[in-house]
């Protein structure tokens, strides 16, 4: 769904902050390049390469070689884990109600007045995709 195969298992917490430094760097990754972007969180190379291999077995990330090196690559892009993310989001609290979710962004998120028209944009051109969805006529 939404990109992501049936065959992927969800992520945890943690897997997905290691998942989030994957898609960081520029594939394929080592665990070095993971440690140094998890710095802050003050894991160890192991507790980082146990990370990896859990995401490897969910179907997140393929490994490879690289000399006497592992790499990682995403076998999931982060747009499509965003969508779905967004989605299940939206769905479990919301109720799918995206009108609902935009309110509740909006009121509040303190965004501005530039970032409030930015959105109105977005949703305007998705408005009008839809409008010309809508009027297609396969058979005129």
């Amino acid at each position: 769904m939404y990109g992501i195969p049936d065959s992927v298992k969800p992520l945890s917490a943690a897997e997905e902050q290691v998942m989030l430094a994957v898609w960081a760097c520029r594939a394929p990754v080592t665990r070095r390049d993971i440690d140094a972007k998890l710095r802050a969180k003050g894991w160890a190379p192991a507790t980082v390469l146990n990370f990896l291999y859990r995401l490897e077995e969910k179907g997140w990330v393929k490994s490879g070689k690289d000399g006497n090196r592992n790499t990682y690559t995403p076998a999931i892009t982060q747009r499509a884990y965003n969508v779905w993310s967004m989605r299940e989001r939206l769905d479990t609290l919301f109720g799918g109600d995206l009108a609902a979710a935009v309110c509740a962004l909006v009121s509040e998120s303190g965004c501005g007045q530039s970032e409030l028209e930015q959105a109105m944009k977005v949703l305007e051109e998705k408005h009008l995709e839809a409008e010309e969805y809508d009027l297609y006529d396969p058979y005129g």
